[in-house]
């Protein structure tokens, strides 16, 4: 019994209930065949789709255009029905069937609206071209592109085409073919339809040179140097001139704004074409694109952006730099302006005699108005309110001192100017580290606010303050 037991057991675990599984697999089955059968219905509701968008391609009055595109018509009905054969019969993929059907309608999509397209864009760009406004102004190259785009648009000479092996639509241009006299093929310029809808939908604008220029002009403070230049023995005259491009780091400046100017490329383009047309030897700047002859302008195709971008010479780059240069300086106000004033003079009775060589007595006088007013090469500290308070402080010591101030340069970090009112004597820059260029501030400084003075109040001066006396006691200047 015991035995028996453990046998009917081990049948019993054993036992698999197969009208279950058929069940199972009959359902699994059923339901592979509906999904098959949803995606054949899906795929023929696409083609159906696909075909009645072929059939409805533009048409108007232009008969070669007509022509041209219910031939292409054709073609994609037919490849649409291939693909379809293809599929049915297990020699395409799925996958690789949805691909080739993609391209297929991408690409009629695009080339039925560069046909729809054509006139109205050529007329916004031809606007664009003779536009007076820099701001919806374009510049010479987009014009180049569209021509470009006009020699596929001549359905005499073109043909849309079906790339077989992925079905992609290209538009190429016919040529003659060597090998059949009177019959034309498709050569080598061949094109995508997506491409000639992005030229197209693309705008290259003018760089408006006039308004970067005023811009950059005014971001320049101003500058003022004043010199001291001798007339004849009694008069001299003091040279200001107002003019940025003297101005430390000016160099620097007007390169920054170039450099801003001509980080896009086409803004190069735009200058060359548009502004200077021609260059030197007076031949006129032509993009490659366009097929004239002149000073090229070489445009490659740039495989990132899906468009061409300018690859300039170095020549090219410079003109363009050259002209801009020119157009921000003739901007800038340059000012002159000429002060003559009358020499301290020292008459005889008031020179000395002396045992020795003889004595330069306009530097001896220059010399005793530093001595006796504080002024000192140290006077000119890099430190510019210190320097300030100190020049400041010296013009209140000399006869008509107060009609001259001192004020910080607020276009330089390391200038100070000397004012009459509003007007600007001369510019100190702190920061200068040529020992001659500083001693030369001092002689400057001295000889403007003794000239302010003039002979006899600043003999006067002198004389009050002992600034007349020789070390060895004897007087030099007498006040007349």
């Amino acid at each position: 019994m015991a035995t028996y037991y453990k046998f009917a057991e081990r049948e019993a675990d054993s036992f698999v209930n197969w009208a279950e599984i058929g069940k199972g697999l009959t359902d699994m089955l059923q339901e592979q065949v509906k999904i098959r059968e949803d995606k054949r219905t899906a795929i023929d509701q696409a083609t159906r789709e696909n075909l009645k968008k072929v059939s409805e391609a533009p048409t108007g009055d232009h008969t070669n255009l007509n022509t041209w595109t219910l031939d292409y018509a054709d073609n994609a009905r037919q490849a649409i029905l291939l693909q379809d054969r293809l599929l049915k019969s297990g020699a395409l993929k799925l996958k690789d069937y949805t691909v080739m059907r993609q391209n297929l309608n991408d690409g009629t999509d695009e080339l039925f609206s560069v046909i729809k397209n054509f006139q109205s864009s050529f007329k916004e760009k031809r606007d664009r071209m003779i536009s007076n406004d820099p701001a919806n102004k374009s510049q010479a190259f987009e014009m180049d592109l569209m021509a470009y785009t006009e020699q596929f648009g001549d359905f005499s000479k073109s043909k849309a085409i079906i790339d077989p092996n992925n079905f992609m639509v290209n538009i190429g241009l016919m040529e003659p073919d060597p090998e059949n006299q009177g019959v034309m093929k498709v050569g080598k310029q061949i094109a995508p339809s997506g491409f000639l809808k992005k030229i197209q939908n693309t705008k290259v604008d003018y760089f408006d040179s006039n308004g970067a220029a005023e811009a950059a002009s005014k971001s320049f403070g101003g500058f003022t140097e004043s010199t001291i230049q001798d007339l004849n023995r009694l008069q001299g005259k003091v040279v200001t001139i107002d003019d940025v491009r003297k101005r430390p780091g000016y160099e620097e400046a007007i390169n920054e704004e170039l450099n801003s100017f001509f980080s896009n490329p086409f803004n190069i383009t735009s200058v060359l074409t548009n502004d200077l047309v021609k260059d030197k030897n007076g031949k006129a700047y032509v993009s490659n694109i366009s097929g004239k002859e002149g000073n090229v302008i070489e445009y490659v195709f740039d495989s990132q952006t899906n468009f061409y971008k300018p690859k300039l010479t170095a020549e090219q780059e410079q003109a363009a730099r050259d002209y801009m240069r020119r157009k921000i300086e003739q901007r800038l106000d340059i000012k002159l302006k000429e002060d003559p004033f009358n020499k301290p003079q020292v008459s005889k009775s008031e020179a000395p005699t002396p045992s020795g060589p003889p004595i330069n007595v306009q530097e001896k006088y220059l010399s005793r108005v530093k001595q006796q007013t504080g002024l000192s090469e140290k006077t000119f500290s890099t430190q510019r309110l210190d320097t300030k308070n100190k020049l400041q402080s010296i013009l209140a010591k000399i006869p008509n001192g107060t009609q001259l101030s001192i004020e910080l340069d607020p276009n330089s970090s390391g200038g100070i100017n000397l004012k009459d009112g509003e007007n600007v004597i001369k510019s100190f820059n702190l920061y200068e580290t040529d020992p001659e260029i500083r001693k030369g501030y001092l002689n400057e400084f001295t000889q403007i606010i003794s000239n302010l003075a003039g002979t006899d109040g600043m003999i006067d001066y002198l004389g009050r303050t002992g600034g007349t006396q020789q070390s060895g006691g004897a007087s030099q200047f007498n006040p007349k």
